[in-house]
């Protein structure tokens, strides 16, 4: 199995909204933004090859955007995706399977292209999967959270006989499993990967930045905040215990970490780019 970080680009978002009731004066110190109080974020994808299937956890952003979108969200177009697979020698004809952890615009918009006014696949030989909880909640969501879905992928992803739902958590391919997670936004779907004697999680918006690993350092997206401190407490307290390597989506400045449980409730214990651990590249 290798396991490879693929990059869809970078972005921005408030870093209020990135640590919700969190004071500035605390996050601030260990997240920096900068005087327009954005913090960078990552798109970074996670290519999972087993040999026969060449999984692409995510997909970023893509092009169907107006111009005034990208520029709030510190988002600059371009091939992000594709380059960054040609340059660690995979083209998108070899992705067989783009996993969506949630539908949110930011993380699976980017597995479609707008060319001619028309929606087409980046991926053409690739199966799309996401947890059924999450695709029926797309289609009702709320007027808070409506503006993170693109209905027209959506449809697109529907009508393209692609679309693979995940009722229920387990192994869904050999060596990747996955779990539900709810506070986020419903049916969020994180994969656990073993990788030999370790296993990678692949944290998405549970816990997006090493910077919320403290309990309470949740980010104002989150439709219910308190569920998500709850998820999150369980999840990282077993992944202290069992040495789990958390890899991240969104954090800016680091692709892994191990975290360790202390008197003083959990934190990061060691910081990791996936390159340096040389078995998975």
């Amino acid at each position: 199995m290798k396991l490879i970080p693929i990059s869809a680009g970078n972005f921005h978002c408030d870093g209020g909204a990135l640590f919700g009731v969190i004071p500035k004066k605390l996050w601030s110190k260990q997240y920096p933004a900068d005087a327009d109080n954005f913090t960078k974020l990552a798109l970074r994808c996670l290519l999972v090859d087993t040999g026969d299937r060449k999984i692409l956890i995510e997909a970023g952003i893509g092009n169907h955007y107006p111009e005034k979108h990208f520029e709030n969200n510190g988002y600059k177009p371009g091939n992000h995706l594709e380059d960054s697979l040609l340059q660690n020698g995979y083209s998108v004809n070899d992705i067989t399977d783009v996993f969506f952890t949630h539908l949110h615009w930011d993380h699976c918009t980017g597995a479609v292209k707008t060319k001619n006014e028309k929606l087409v696949p980046v991926f053409p030989n690739a199966n799309y999967w996401c947890s059924k909880i999450q695709w029926e909640h797309a289609k009702i969501s709320n007027p808070r959270e409506k503006a993170a879905y693109h209905t027209d992928i959506l449809n697109f992803f529907a009508e393209s006989g692609k679309l693979r739902l995940i009722e229920t958590e387990g192994g869904l391919f050999p060596g990747f499993s996955v779990r539900f997670f709810h506070g986020h936004t419903p049916g969020l779907a994180i994969p656990f990967i073993q990788a030999e004697e370790k296993t990678f999680v692949y944290t998405s918006d549970l816990v997006p930045t090493t910077a919320n690993v403290p309990l309470l350092w949740i980010a104002a997206y989150d439709l219910e905040p308190v569920k998500t401190m709850y998820e999150k407490e369980i999840f990282l307290a077993e992944a202290a215990a069992k040495n789990y390597i958390l890899f991240f989506e969104h954090d800016f400045y680091t692709e892994c970490c191990t975290v360790l449980q202390t008197e003083k409730g959990l934190i990061v214990q060691n910081r990791y780019q996936l390159s340096e651990l040389n078995e998975y590249k």
